[in-house]
Order: structure tokens, then sequence, then C-alpha cells
């Protein structure tokens, strides 16, 4: 038996068959899948998913079609409901975090090492960062940005802010319980400390 741990999504699932495993992985993103750790009832020790040790979950299971019918789009099938889509009034909230305009190096990494982006910061917060140049199109969903500082270095998820004609900016998605964002936020305050006192 197994269980499964998903990190970005803050959610374990436990007692499940190599099938089941094999069946959720086919669900999850590329960054969740960077997220995933597994433990098995034999050893009882978690491991993140590494693709030469689970080959087994890295499967087309459950993919192939077989003698099911191609999926009918929404948009063909008969109904009595009419469906209306409405756009929310937008509404400006006031900034939930202060910025630090500072220049770090940060770094995005795709799904082929051979998409690599590479800037540096304009200013960051714990809710977003600003990035210098152009984020490439191959970047979308949710994805890892790497922030480094003093040859430390800071992992969050994000994801594209809305709306952008230009994309230079990120809004952080980390949960408040991720290791990773409360080590990064920690990092921020002592940035933050630090200027303080450079200025008095």
């Amino acid at each position: 038996m197994w269980a499964i741990h998903n990190a970005l999504r803050n959610w374990t699932l436990y007692g499940l068959s190599e099938r089941e495993v094999q069946l959720i992985m086919n669900t999850l993103s590329t960054n969740e899948l960077k997220l995933i750790s597994l433990c098995s009832s034999e050893d009882l020790i978690w491991h993140p998913l590494d693709s030469s040790q689970h080959q087994s979950f890295i499967s087309a299971e459950g993919k192939d079609k077989g003698e099911f019918p191609e999926p009918t789009p929404r948009a063909e099938q008969s109904s009595d409901a009419e469906y209306f889509v409405i756009s929310p009034k937008k509404v400006i909230l006031p900034r939930l975090h202060e910025r630090i305009e500072i220049e770090l190096d940060v770094m995005i990494e795709g799904l082929s090492r051979s998409q690599q982006f590479k800037s540096q910061t304009i200013d960051l917060s714990e809710g977003g960062i600003h990035f210098k140049d152009v984020i490439p199109d191959w970047v979308s969903g949710y994805f890892i940005v790497v922030v480094s500082y003093q040859e430390q270095s800071y992992q969050i998820m994000c994801a594209l802010v809305e709306d952008q004609k230009v994309k230079h900016r990120v809004q952080v998605m980390s949960e408040e319980n991720d290791s990773h964002y409360l080590s990064y936020k920690n990092f921020l305050d002592r940035v933050r400390k630090l200027r303080n006192t450079i200025r008095r």
C-alpha cells in the first residue's frame, strides 16, 4: 500500500494501491509532480517522486480510452439550461505586503532543461515578484521561482499576475504552512530590518 502527499495543494491520501497512485499522478500538473512525496507501507519513509525509482507510477495508465467514445464538447450537448459568462466587477484592493526594492537573481525552470529563465528582481514581497525582464511565453500555470541571495536560495510556488499586457509580475501561491514559503518570508523580514537599521 502507498501514501501520497501533495505539498502544493496540502493534501495527503493513505492506503492506496499502485493503480490508484498511477491514476492520481495523471491528474497532477508538472509543478505539482515536483512537490509530490510518496511513502510505502513497507519502509514507512517519505521520498520525493523520482522518475527512476517510481517509474511504475509515471505511466499513461488510465489515458487509453479503449472502447470509450471521445468526450462530447459541452457546447454540443443538448440542455434546457442557458449559460451566461459574467465578468465580475474589478475591485482594487489595498496592497497587503510592503514591496522591497532590491535586485536579486531569480530563475524559473520549465519542463525541460533547455527551458530556463533567469532574470533579476525590481521589487518583491510576500505576495509577489516583479521581474526586470519579460517572462517567456512557455511559463504558465503554477511554477517554481528560485530567489537567490548571498549563496542562499528560496523556492516558492507562483503564478502569472492576470491582465498584464507585458509579463513582468508573478504572484506568490505558496501556502502559509509551506516550509519553503516560511523561509522566504523570514528572509524578507531580515532584509527589511537590515534596511531600516542602515537608514537610521
